[in-house]
């Protein structure tokens, strides 16, 4: 039961962000700044100022959740258990909430001839140790337990693995230090845009879950 994913941010960024941003050129770094605020805190403020629309950001959002909850259930699926669809809409709003709580900087570093160097300084949590923490905190529980059958306890292990992981998505603290990003950047739709959306996905997914 690891990772939630690195692949989920490159997904979307594909699929809206390139169509949807029309707007008027502006400084690489808070173009970068948008996407992270967009993708990781939820914040649609910069984005929009970038030209994208509302309809554009909704289906970004949407696009995101189906892929979280569809890997989450995979996730599932694989230790042979499901999970009912109110506790992943809580395990969902959950870590969205645990990403709410990051914050960034982002500086150009270098610029020329329709090419630039963006550097994001983000916080971050240790989602890793997060989700090992609550998986073996809930085997310990269902070890101290008697059950008919072996299914019987997988059932409990893994319900009381999936609040023990809400809680704590709950009361992450993000981490006082950052972790630095090195983006490169070129123009699109008159917009700065990550020259590699899936190196720039990943390396964001892993830097804001402390595996970076």
């Amino acid at each position: 039961m690891k990772k939630f994913c690195s692949f989920l941010l490159f997904m979307c960024f594909s699929i809206a962000f390139l169509s949807g941003c029309t707007g008027p050129k502006k400084n690489a770094a808070d173009s970068i700044k948008a996407i992270y605020e967009l993708y990781i805190l939820g914040d649609t403020k910069g984005i929009t100022s970038l030209g994208m629309t509302e309809e554009d950001i909704n289906a970004a959002k949407e696009t995101y959740d189906a892929s979280l909850k569809e890997t989450i259930r995979a996730n599932f699926s694989a230790s042979g258990q499901e999970i009912e669809e109110d506790v992943l809409e809580e395990l969902c709003e959950a870590r969205k909430a645990a990403l709410a709580k990051m914050s960034a900087t982002a500086e150009v570093v270098s610029e020329s001839e329709g090419k630039a160097t963006v550097v994001v300084h983000t916080t971050y949590f240790n989602e890793f140790n997060l989700d090992e923490d609550a998986y073996y905190s809930a085997r310990e529980t269902a070890q101290q337990s008697n059950f008919p059958t072996t299914e019987e306890r997988q059932v409990f292990l893994m319900d009381i693995y999936s609040k023990n992981l809400i809680e704590a998505y709950r009361n992450v603290t993000p981490s006082e230090k950052t972790i630095d990003i090195t983006v490169d950047c070129v123009i699109q739709n008159n917009t700065w845009v990550p020259a590699n959306m899936s190196s720039f996905g990943s390396d964001l997914a892993l830097a804001i879950t402390g595996q970076k």
